[in-house]
Parts: C-alpha cells; sequence; structure tokens
C-alpha cells in the first residue's frame, strides 16, 4: 500500500509540471505583476472596427466592411451545391465608403464666397452693396407694353384730379368747404343773447323781475359813486364845516344822493336748488345805470369726489351745460377761445365748462366817456390851455 500512494503521487506530479512550466503561469507561480495592456484612443472620425483581434495579441485580422460580399453570387452557389469554396474578392481594391460623420462635415463646409473687391476712396459698405448687387440675379422683367399695366403706370392721380378740379368735382367742393371757416362772414351777435332770461342794456328793475320769476333770489347788492363825484363832494363838506372822517363821509353820500349820483354797481342773485349764480354789473347814472356785464356761475359741473356716483354726476352736469349751449348760441365763432361775437368793441359771449360770460364793452366806454365830459364841465376849463 505504501507503494502504491508514492507511484500515485509520483503520476500526478508529472502531469501537473508541463503546466506549471508555462510562461502564463509564472505570475501565479511566482506572484509576478500583471502586464497592463494599452489601448490607443479612437478618433471621432474613425470608423467602428468589426475587426477581430486574437485575446493572445496575435496579429490583426483584415478587416471588411458590412456592405461588401466576400464572394460572388456563381461561387456562392458553388459553395452550397458542390462544396466548392469561394473565389476570394479583392479587398485592396475597394475603396471604403465615407462614415456619416464624415458627411456631415462635408455638408456643413461652407462654399467660399469670393472676396469683395474694395475700390479706392470707398468705405466697407459700399463694397458690401456693389458687391451684393453684382451677385444678385437679375431677372428679365416681361414685356408690359400696350397691356392694362402700361396704362395703370402711365397713369397719374394728380392730372385726374386736376382734370375734376376744372370741370368742378363735387368732392373738391365739399373738401374746399369744409377747410374754410364759413362762419366768418357771418359772426354772432352778442347783443341779442341773454343768460337766463337777462340781457345786455337792461335796467335794475327788469333784472329783478326777471330772476324772481327763475326761482332766483338776490343776495348781494353793492353801491357806487364815482371817483370823481367823491372828490368834489368832499370839498364841498369841508368847506361847509364838516368836522371828523366818519361825517365827511356820510356827507358825501347824502350829497350824491341829492345828486342823483349814487347808483347800483353789482347785484348777485343765487338759486340753491340748481347751484346756480348770477352775477350782473351795470354802469352809472350818466348811461341810465344800464346792464353792460352778466357772468353765470354753475356749482354742480364742479363736484368732487371719485365715487361712480360723483363720477356720475359730475358727467351729466358736463353733459347737459354743452348740449344746452349748443341749442341756444349755436356754434362759436371762436373755437380754439369759444367765443360768439362780431370782435371788436362789440358784445360778446365766451364759455368754458360751467362759466358764462356775457359783456358789453361799448356800453362800458360810453359810461367812462360821459363821466369825464361831466369832470371836465364841472372844472369849466380843458386839461391844457396851450
Amino acid at each position: 500500500m505504501p507503494y502504491l500512494m508514492l507511484f500515485g503521487l509520483f503520476g500526478t506530479l508529472m502531469i501537473s509540471l508541463p503546466a506549471l512550466a508555462s510562461e502564463d503561469m509564472d505570475s501565479v507561480m511566482f506572484g509576478a505583476e500583471t502586464p497592463v495592456e494599452t489601448v490607443e484612443p479612437v478618433t471621432e472620425t474613425a470608423a467602428p472596427s468589426l475587426s477581430m483581434v486574437n485575446i493572445q495579441n496575435g496579429p490583426p485580422v483584415e478587416e471588411y466592411s458590412e456592405e461588401m460580399d466576400f464572394m460572388d453570387d456563381e461561387a456562392e452557389d458553388n459553395f452550397f451545391e458542390e462544396g466548392v469554396p469561394p473565389t476570394p474578392v479583392n479587398i485592396s481594391s475597394v475603396s471604403e465608403p465615407p462614415t456619416v460623420e464624415e458627411k456631415v462635415v462635408e455638408e456643413a463646409k461652407p462654399a467660399s464666397a469670393p472676396i469683395p473687391q474694395i475700390k479706392k476712396g470707398d468705405n466697407l459698405t459700399d463694397a458690401l452693396k456693389n458687391d451684393q448687387a453684382q451677385t444678385k440675379p437679375k431677372i428679365a422683367l416681361p414685356q408690359v407694353d400696350g397691356t392694362w399695366v402700361d396704362k395703370l403706370v402711365a397713369s397719374n392721380p394728380l392730372d385726374m384730379l386736376n382734370a375734376e378740379k376744372k370741370s368742378g368735382s363735387e368732392l373738391e367742393k365739399m373738401v374746399n368747404d369744409a377747410r374754410k371757416d364759413g362762419r366768418k362772414s357771418q359772426r354772432s351777435n352778442a347783443s341779442v343773447f341773454d343768460i337766463s332770461g337777462v340781457m345786455l342794456r337792461m335796467s335794475l328793475s327788469q333784472v329783478d323781475d326777471i330772476m324772481k320769476n327763475r326761482g332766483f333770489q338776490k343776495i348781494m347788492q353793492k353801491y357806487q359813486i364815482p371817483n370823481f363825484i367823491k372828490w368834489r363832494n368832499e370839498e364841498y363838506c369841508r368847506s361847509s364845516g364838516v368836522v371828523g372822517y366818519e361825517r365827511t363821509q356820510a356827507c358825501i353820500v347824502q350829497k350824491a344822493k341829492k345828486d342823483l349820483h349814487e347808483y347800483v354797481q353789482t347785484v348777485k342773485y343765487a338759486k340753491y336748488d340748481t347751484k346756480e349764480e348770477i352775477e350782473v354789473t351795470l354802469t352809472s347814472n350818466f348811461t341810465e345805470n344800464k346792464v353792460y356785464k352778466i357772468e353765470y356761475t354753475s356749482m354742480a359741473s364742479s363736484i368732487t369726489g371719485n365715487s361712480q356716483k360723483a363720477i356720475y354726476l359730475r358727467n351729466i352736469k358736463i353733459y347737459d351745460f354743452w348740449k344746452k349751449i349748443n341749442q341756444k348760441y349755436g356754434k362759436p365763432d371762436d373755437k380754439e377761445a369759444v367765443t360768439w361775437g362780431m370782435g371788436g368793441n362789440k358784445p360778446y359771449l365766451k364759455a368754458k365748462t360751467g362759466w358764462l360770460l356775457l359783456e358789453d364793452t361799448m356800453l362800458r366806454e360810453l359810461d367812462y366817456t360821459r363821466m369825464s365830459r361831466e369832470d371836465q364841465r364841472y372844472l369849466n376849463t380843458d386839461l391844457y390851455s396851450f
């Protein structure tokens, strides 16, 4: 038995000796470092390799394209039918097709544009324009002689307008009438206008009756004496022995009333239901104390507040005001200044939102003139004697 065990062990060692003697087993037996294989990086333009490389660093196998056939049809038939090996194809004579990345690079490469020729004295912008004009394809235009296109090009709209103007076109007349102000020759006569029934050159008694019938109440009445009458009465009172400021003023007023020189200058009326006021100004007694200015004010258009109710009421009042102005007085003669009148010193009417002014400047100037004449008559001398 011991001999048999030694014989078996010897046989086992003899079988394993060739394997242990191999060069590939050196690293296993002796602990040597395993060599690391380095692989070169594949470039972007390189086609995917279909070759099979030997694991033991053998020589590389020749690469072939997938689209190439290694044998022709007859050799393939013979190979399957008769077992004849196919005739090899000369691979070196076949060129490899371009890869997908190479095709994309070729298509993206722009065509080389010609360099524009720059003339002496021209800037770069002019050179580019000239170059584009030269490279732009010239398309031959079709012939339009004798067609409706030729007639359309030859026709001039201005000539047609002149022809209509000569023949008296209605459209041209309408345009001319709209451009010129047709009311320049027909201005409004503001002397016949009234505000709430009060007209110019009315007396105070007439104004009181009209305002009472319209529901207005008199809230203020101011008296006035001309200045030259005051100075004249002041000299008279002082020469009569009146002493003191209050007594002198009372004497002046009493003398003016006796001579009928005191007059009502301003009267104001109000209507509280509609928030309206009318102020009337009159001349002196030298022109029979007539109305020469009427000023109307409406407080309804000045409603304050940003609520919907306040905005609605304010807009309604403004709309009704101008609507009534248009109905009563018509369109203004001067639309920018919103005035009616014949111009000069003649009566005029001026309006803005919630306010009206009717004035006769000629009557006021006449009143001043008569007072000046009365003053000269009292002095019994001219202003100058040379």
